[in-house]
């Protein structure tokens, strides 16, 4: 009986590794740690929850990606020796990167986790490189101007070491900067490299091609805007780890016009929004959305039909919408999000990117895709 229950974990773990990234490979694992768990084989569920680790955070569950690293940090924690902490330093800047996502983790709990980045760190002689920029990025998302800018600088200067992202990543990390400064020729100069296909990495092109919609519309370059989009929502339509990005993608067909379109794509991915843990993407997509059907009634249409999820609370079984009820719902929800993470951060950073909707009502301007 023994034995069979470690063959079922196998083939589970078997299983997992056919499976695209995202909900089935996700709970195939999860299945597998629960059997683990369930006979008290510590090193088993360890193994596992390293695998669980990388499947939540490139499937789109970032909080289960956060509690299966808190149980092995837990471990290493209570037995170093026999769980090593250097095997998981990659996946600890991948969860700790994230917790600002989570409006109900508090400023403490985030400072007190980068410093444990850096301590375990500087135990294997690793440079600043990572955690400044980890810093950095913590700073930027929550609106600590001043700060953010302090740590930017000094995570460009600092030497690259063993446990620095790789040079793509960081690449597309950078354009945000720039996106954020208006910076627009700088960004898409610097995406060069990614834009012609010389770099690329796991999630790159997926996230660079959604940030250059923007400065390539400001610039109007929109052929190559277009370009960004045919490619890049191809790219990232079949997995919810990028809701953020299809939220960019949302935003440019509103914004040149692109009405159907985006009715298109806000039908087919509300309910990765409605069901998604990170409620910063949810935001983005949100915002997005209230943006785009913001659009569609400026443009006559006070009703649109929708096949929505009927997980959706305004749920219509006919599938007719008002669109004016459809905005705000959307922007109601952007806005209680945008309320909890102003809250938590200090600053007014979440309710200026939603009134940022009012700058783009102004800038759409028609560029039929087709």
């Amino acid at each position: 009986m023994m034995g069979d229950w470690r063959q079922q974990v196998e083939a589970l773990r078997e299983q997992a590794e056919g499976l695209p990234e995202g909900d089935a490979k996700v709970r195939t694992l999860e299945e597998a740690v629960r059997l683990a768990d369930t006979h008290g084989d510590v090193p088993l569920g360890y193994a596992l929850r390293d695998g669980l680790i990388d499947a939540a955070t490139f499937g789109g569950f970032p909080d289960k990606a956060l509690v299966a690293f808190a149980w092995c940090r837990g471990q290493q924690k209570k037995d170093p020796q026999r769980f090593d902490p250097e095997d998981m330093l990659w996946k600890q800047k991948w969860v700790v990167g994230r917790l600002d996502e989570f409006p109900h983790i508090s400023r403490k709990q985030i400072a007190d986790a980068l410093d444990d980045v850096e301590q375990s760190f500087a135990k294997l002689d690793a440079g600043q490189r990572a955690a400044l920029k980890l810093r950095y990025q913590m700073a930027r998302d929550m609106g600590d101007t001043a700060e953010a800018e302090r740590l930017w600088e000094a995570w460009l200067v600092a030497p690259r070491d063993h446990l620095t992202d790789c040079r793509v990543c960081e690449l597309d990390d950078e354009l945000d900067h720039h996106v954020d400064r208006g910076e627009w020729e700088q960004a898409v100069k610097k995406a060069k490299p990614i834009l012609d296909g010389r770099q690329s990495c796991a999630e790159i092109p997926h996230l660079t091609l959604g940030t250059l919609l923007y400065p390539f519309f400001k610039l109007n370059r929109l052929e190559e805007a277009r370009a960004c989009h045919v490619r890049g929502y191809a790219m990232v339509a079949k997995n919810r780890e990028f809701l953020a990005t299809v939220g960019e993608h949302l935003e440019f067909l509103a914004l040149t016009g692109n009405l159907s379109r985006g009715l298109t794509v806000l039908e087919k991915h509300l309910g990765w929004a409605l069901e998604h843990s990170s409620h910063r993407d949810r935001f983005t997509f949100y915002a997005a959305g209230s943006f785009l059907l913001g659009q569609v009634t400026a443009d006559g249409r006070e009703e649109v039909s929708l096949r929505l999820p009927k997980a959706f609370p305004l749920h219509a079984v006919d599938g007719g919408y008002a669109t004016r009820a459809l905005r705000d719902w959307m922007e109601t929800q952007a806005r209680d999000i945008a309320a909890r993470f102003d809250a938590r951060n200090g600053t007014a950073r979440f309710m200026e990117l939603l009134a940022r909707n009012e700058v783009l009502a102004k800038e759409a301007r028609l560029f039929p895709l087709d």
